[in-house]
């Protein structure tokens, strides 16, 4: 700036500064920060596990047998490290493709009774325009004697009674058929929309 510009402009240095703009929390961020403190009050404790796991880990350890769809490539990014000579013959390790293999690696290093969730990020060649290759999960695991149904559907009812504030929201258990888990059942929510009337919704 030279001279004549200092003589001919005014500047008022005592004025505040512009505001500036620092940002939000991303949405998935801020729902699993949500996510982890209604589960924190009910008791859990967050487990966490690499983000690149074995094959072990990620399906042998799950009973997820060779032949299994989910171990071709088409679902699963392989990540092959081979040798210094650059021989294969190693183990491939996979780009985890759900967050279960946290829960094995929790059992095997702090046992039983247990409560904790597993949430993270968790990849699948899976791709189109509702899915994407990189996704976000959260999984529980409760173990525990004398540990029922009833304490799932009590705590994932308190759980979206909570996350979606709402202290009348109701859920049922659908039986339902998952290889991997005994008894399995989905979950359905009462809808926000009529509020389980059904009338002239839909949603």
């Amino acid at each position: 700036m030279c001279s004549s510009d200092l003589d001919s402009e005014w500047l008022d240095i005592t004025q505040d500064s512009r505001e500036i703009n620092t940002g939000l929390i991303h949405p998935v961020s801020r729902v699993t920060e949500e996510i982890v403190s209604i589960f924190s009050d009910l008791g859990f404790s967050v487990a966490e596990g690499p983000q690149i796991e074995s094959d072990w880990y990620n399906f042998d350890s799950l009973n997820i047998p060779p032949d299994h769809p989910a171990r071709q490539e088409f679902d699963t990014f392989y990540i092959n490290p081979g040798d210094q000579n650059g021989n294969n013959s190693i183990s491939p390790n996979v780009l985890r493709t759900h967050t279960s293999p946290v829960q094995v690696r929790f059992m095997e290093k702090h046992g039983a009774p247990c409560r904790i969730i597993a949430p993270g990020r968790v990849y699948r060649s899976d791709y189109d325009l509702t899915h994407t290759p990189m996704f976000h999960q959260i999984e529980g695991l409760v173990v525990d004697e004398g540990i029922s149904m009833a304490h799932l559907k009590g705590f994932l009812r308190t759980f979206l009674q909570a996350f979606f504030e709402d202290p009348n929201l109701n859920i049922r258990l659908r039986s339902s058929f998952f290889s991997f888990t005994e008894p399995s059942a989905e979950v359905d929510m009462t809808c926000r929309q009529c509020n389980g009337s059904g009338d002239d919704c839909r949603i």
